[in-house]
């Protein structure tokens, strides 16, 4: 394991902060050893919360929803792949149209249900809106439409449609591993920093000690002749 000095220590601490906030990854081992075995292991215990908090589960009614619009982003899914397939591949005859039409209308009627299903239990109880990625709002004008875009997710989704996750993460503390990560680096250099101040303040005693004795080492002498 490499060993390093304060200043080497440092030095590495900001290389590795800097690839972090680059959006590149940090291995394992470099990250415990720049930063030293109490502030890994801080980053263990950090990291353990983190996974804590993202222990949210859903109310059950909302969970139905959820799957709901699953199934309907799987078939609008699986339209986007049919018609974008090679009409000549295969021997079989098939009414691609009709296929098409079949698909895009039981995507459309998932879309449909879901959406009945969000107003049943945003009418049953209107604090479930807190669940959504969005402001839930049924009237003409509203921004929710029936497809894979425009509906609303829960805010624990993974969905890249959720509207939600950077909220989320200032509403609920939530962090990424690189977060966690900068954090406790940042906590190693200020306790690098109280280090070296301490060990100025040592050398600067041991100065100011060395000058003292150098001062009676000289009165000592001043007296001594005076004696003669």
């Amino acid at each position: 394991m490499a060993r390093f000095n304060n200043e080497t220590r440092k030095k590495r601490i900001k290389e590795l902060m800097r690839m972090l906030e680059k959006g590149l990854d940090v291995s394992p081992r470099d990250f415990n050893n720049a930063v030293g075995k109490d502030f890994a292991k801080l980053y263990k215990q950090r990291w353990a919360e983190q996974q804590e908090l993202r222990e949210i589960k859903p109310p059950q009614e909302v969970k139905e929803y959820e799957q709901m619009l699953q199934e309907a982003v799987m078939w609008h899914g699986k339209l986007d792949s049919y018609s974008g397939r090679n009409p000549k591949v295969g021997k079989v005859i098939v009414n691609r149209k009709q296929v098409m039409d079949d698909m895009k209308n039981k995507a459309d009627g998932l879309f449909e249900r879901a959406y009945e299903k969000l107003q049943e239990i945003i009418a049953t109880d209107k604090t479930l809106v807190m669940w959504f990625d969005r402001g839930i709002d049924f009237s003409f004008d509203s921004d929710i439409s029936l497809d894979s875009d425009g509906m609303p997710r829960l805010i624990t989704s993974k969905s890249a449609n959720n509207l939600a996750q950077g909220r989320l993460q200032q509403l609920h503390g939530w962090k990424t591993k690189a977060q966690v990560k900068l954090d406790v680096m940042a906590l190693a250099l200020e306790e690098l920093a109280k280090q070296e101040r301490t060990a100025e303040e040592i050398e600067a005693e041991l100065k100011q000690n060395q000058q003292q004795a150098e001062k009676l080492k000289g009165m000592l002498a001043n007296l001594k002749k005076q004696g003669k």
